[in-house]
């Protein structure tokens, strides 16, 4: 460990990620966190993991610590987000669909009782980003939907409902990460919008976070040229900076102060996204990508790829250069400020048993509420066959969605039905075998299990799929169920369609109550 001043204060700016997954059964990586531990970082955002296990985690480290850490995750729909555990609610675009507000806080405060049961205390949602790009690999049904009309009400309701159970809520990704076409965890996306367009639009939804009180701001990694242009005239001149209107918005001071801070008045804490992703680690260091989050107006480093390289070069630059070391106490200042409000705040909340059942009656409500039928008039309910066929169509290696799916339609309809799982690639010779082994079948339901993934880079689907499908229902009548990304609609042709607007377990359960004509 440095024997540099202000290494403890460096590292009470980082907050390195933790996985249950590994810390139970490395010792080498065990060991390693608890030394990142016992150098002061500001807390940990926690990873894959089992439920018990992952709270079990937390507790040790927060032994360690002294009970001094700010623990958080991305939690947007739940637990399950991250954990094998907890409940599964709808994901965002389905709440905005279902546009029930009570429902959203209510969801909100129930993802905040589960985090906080397990030792979480903040949580990096909601998603502000408005999906106004049908392409976007990375938001697509994490955003509430496409227009700030139709997000803010929500955003607003999530906030409330998770800041009132003592969990930090986080508006993300500043300044709008919804009309890109790139995933920033591969690449630089660029934002070339005019300042009227970016405040009408992407803008909007932050504004009105700010106003309802959140807590916390993600900025994003992408670049914003014309905001930064706009942000500078809102940033302190200082020799120490040159503008550059190409920086990620996570190391600009002209959006992150200049624009945030300054323009639009937020005073809580600011995060950049995880600095591990490769749009930051392609063209940066960890110890520059942490010494230029910080001097950009950063509160937290999250995730650098080396923790240990962004300490050691944050206390390096604070010993150098007295005005960096006052940056770095004014974001420990503002850390130690959170980790107070969520000590003060669990004091007075009532505490409560966490009724799991509930949670999960409530997930159902909302994912009911949002489903959308096209064409189902005579073609649903499936009841009205005697057979028909059923396949999944998976995105990776997962198909337990799949499976969870043929389970739910099989308790909802009595027909006969042969149930499989297709390959997006499947070849014609394979597709037109199928339609002869399910030549009893009167209809086709196709489920597609597609939407954005990091590191995927697209939402597309395979351009053979289509053809393939046509071949195995060879002129028989398709039903296809977009779980997950609504926009398949134009990619895939089928007689029916019905959408979720989520691939979580309610909203599974949710599509076999449509298929079967359970939903009013």
């Amino acid at each position: 460990m440095s024997t540099s001043p202000f290494y403890r204060l460096a590292a009470s700016c980082v907050m390195p990620n933790v996985s249950e997954d590994k810390y139970s059964v490395d010792a080498d990586y065990r060991e390693n966190i608890h030394r990142l531990v016992e150098a002061g970082v500001a807390g940990f955002c926690v990873f894959q993991g089992k439920l018990e296990e992952t709270a079990s985690m937390i507790t040790t480290l927060q032994r360690i610590a002294n009970g001094n850490l700010l623990m958080s995750a991305d939690y947007e729909y739940g637990l399950p987000m991250r954990l094998e555990g907890g409940t599964a609610f709808p994901q965002a675009m389905a709440l905005g669909r279902a546009n029930d507000t009570a429902i959203t806080r209510k969801i909100a405060q129930a993802i905040a009782r589960e985090a906080r049961g397990i030792g979480i205390h903040w949580n990096f949602a909601p998603v502000c980003d408005v999906n106004s790009n049908p392409k976007n690999p990375i938001i697509n049904i994490r955003s509430f939907g496409e227009s700030p009309e139709a997000i803010i009400p929500h955003i607003v309701a999530m906030i409330e409902g998770m800041q009132s159970e003592g969990v930090i809520a986080c508006a993300k990704h500043f300044p709008g990460h919804g009309d890109t076409a790139i995933d920033s965890h591969l690449a630089l996306p660029t934002l070339e919008y005019s300042l009227d367009r970016l405040e009408q639009t992407e803008l909007a939804p932050f504004r009105a976070a700010i106003g309802g009180g959140v807590r916390s701001v993600m900025v994003a990694h992408l670049s914003a040229p014309i905001l930064a242009q706009a942000g500078n005239e809102f940033t302190e001149v200082d020799s120490r900076f040159q503008f550059d209107g190409n920086l990620p918005a996570s190391l600009s001071r002209a959006i992150t102060t200049g624009f945030l801070k300054n323009k639009l008045g937020f005073r809580g804490l600011t995060v950049t996204d995880a600095l591990e992703m490769q749009s930051i680690t392609k063209q940066y260091s960890s110890g520059e990508a942490a010494i230029r989050a910080m001097d950009a107006g950063s509160d937290v480093v999250l995730i650098p790829e080396k923790p240990w390289e962004a300490i050691e070069s944050l206390a390096r630059k604070a010993e150098a250069n007295p005005a960096f070391a006052e940056r770095l106490r004014q974001a420990a200042e503002r850390i130690d400020e959170a980790k107070q409000w969520c000590k003060n705040t669990s004091v007075t909340l009532e505490s409560k048993p966490i009724s799991l059942e509930e949670h999960g009656t409530l997930a159902l409500q909302a994912a009911k509420k949002a489903v959308r039928i096209e064409n189902g008039n005579t073609i649903l309910p499936l009841s009205q066959y005697e057979t028909f066929a059923a396949f999944a169509v998976m995105q990776d290696e997962n198909i337990q969605p799949g499976a969870e799916f043929f389970h739910y339609l099989a308790q909802v309809v009595e027909s006969d039905c042969d149930f499989g799982f297709l390959d997006a690639n499947i070849s014609d010779e394979d597709a037109t075998a199928l339609a002869e082994q399910t030549a009893d079948a009167e209809i086709i339901v196709v489920a597609l299990f597609m939407r954005a993934k990091s590191h995927h880079g697209t939402v597309d689907v395979p351009s053979h799929l289509n053809h393939a499908l046509s071949l195995i229902a060879d002129g028989r009548k398709i039903i296809a169920v977009l779980l997950g990304n609504p926009y398949l609609r134009d990619s895939i042709t089928a007689n029916c369609y019905v959408s979720t607007y989520s691939d979580s377990t309610p909203a599974i359960g949710a599509a076999a109550l449509a298929l079967g004509g359970k939903l009013s």
